[in-house]
């Protein structure tokens, strides 16, 4: 097949639908199709080849997406790119016969009139822009009309998807790892330092625990400026460390000798960092979410849903080796069975293959 890819690319940013994309389309190259991956916005900087063509397209601009598509010839398109201009994208495929398989990465891709939620006063400003972020939701939410299939990333918003073929295939993770050593034990938390990721309550668990043995690293790029105090290391308890942002092999390395990943974010997609940690053996505490049930149902962590209960989970996480030990294996064999590249972009590719437009002469 010709598979066109449309969604931001990991020259512009690192996050996890670019992460994802980036390992699929190298994936289904690597099974035999032809991958032309649809850059929204282009790349920020020169970037080394990469084993599928590379091309800018702007979301929403009906040329850049004709250009697109005069250049790859898909047979089919795979759009992860959320809800942006989902309306004005898929009316052009299908004026232009192309099918469309939509990919929900977030909880707000499964809502009609969703909105991004932040930690802030409702001033008549944020209200404004709150109203207009669902207005353009459920305008949005109208193109789903002429998507052919939708593929949910967490089997729980499989369901919400308002498209008659739709399935729940998991993301995957590259498990290589670059070696890491710290002086102690340590937990990590892992993500883009933004509101709903909430970094504040993982410093304040911190606070709670300084009486451990025991350090917290944290990961990950400051997007939100209202967090710069986080690398400032006379406003946050003695045993945490920012590390920074870190490439995906570097967070696997660090989680790798992590005591436990823990995670604050509100609900959301799935989250890589899970993934990460499952995949190096390493236990999950998430204070408030369990994607798609899982830590729960599998045993590979705890999902306390207050800072008091993930203090306490974490406290007999450690003081409890054996137990810590049975829920990292646990872990390690359910990424391997569920969270696999090849098998996740072989499951894609037959969702593809059963939508896509027939080659001409064929």
């Amino acid at each position: 097949m010709r598979i066109l890819i449309l969604a931001q690319h990991l020259g512009r940013a690192l996050g996890g639908i670019e992460i994802q994309c980036d390992l699929l389309a190298r994936e289904l190259g690597a099974l035999g199709h032809e991958v032309h991956y649809g850059a929204a916005h282009g790349v920020a900087a020169p970037l080394p080849a990469t084993p599928y063509a590379l091309t800018a397209w702007t979301p929403g601009d009906a040329a850049s997406l004709r250009e697109l598509l005069r250049r790859a010839r898909p047979d089919v398109v795979y759009l992860r790119h959320n809800k942006v201009a989902l309306r004005a994208t898929a009316r052009a495929l299908r004026d232009a016969g192309v099918p469309l398989v939509f990919a929900a990465s977030s909880l707000q891709d499964v809502q009609a009139w969703s909105y991004h939620r932040k930690h802030a006063a409702w001033t008549p400003r944020r209200l404004a822009s709150v109203a207009w972020q669902r207005l353009r939701s459920r305008w949005n939410w109208g193109g789903f009309r002429w998507v052919c299939a939708a593929v949910s990333l967490n089997a729980h918003y499989t369901a919400r998807l308002p498209v008659a073929q739709r399935v729940h295939i998991p993301d995957a993770m590259d498990a290589a790892a670059v070696p890491f050593a710290w002086p102690r034990r340590y937990v990590a938390w892992v993500a883009q330092i933004k509101d709903y990721k909430n970094p504040g309550d993982y410093v304040e668990l911190a606070r709670r625990c300084a009486d451990l043995d025991l350090d917290f690293l944290l990961v990950g790029s400051i997007v939100s400026p209202r967090y710069a105090w986080i690398a400032d290391p006379a406003r946050t308890p003695e045993q945490f460390h920012y590390l920074g942002p870190r490439t995906p092999a570097e967070v696997n390395g660090i989680l790798a000798g992590a005591q436990a990943l823990v995670h604050t974010c509100d609900p959301e997609g799935f989250g890589n960092n899970f993934i990460q940690a499952w995949q190096q053996g390493t236990p999950t505490l998430s204070l408030r979410f369990d994607p798609g049930g899982i830590i729960r149902r599998e045993a590979l962590g705890d999902v306390p849903g207050s800072l008091a209960g993930l203090e306490r989970e974490l406290r007999r996480l450690i003081a409890d080796e054996p137990h810590r030990a049975a829920m990292g294996e646990r872990a390690r064999r359910f990424a391997r069975e569920q969270h696999d590249p090849r098998r996740s972009a072989e499951r894609l590719a037959e969702l593809l293959a059963s939508v896509a437009r027939p080659r001409s002469g064929a």
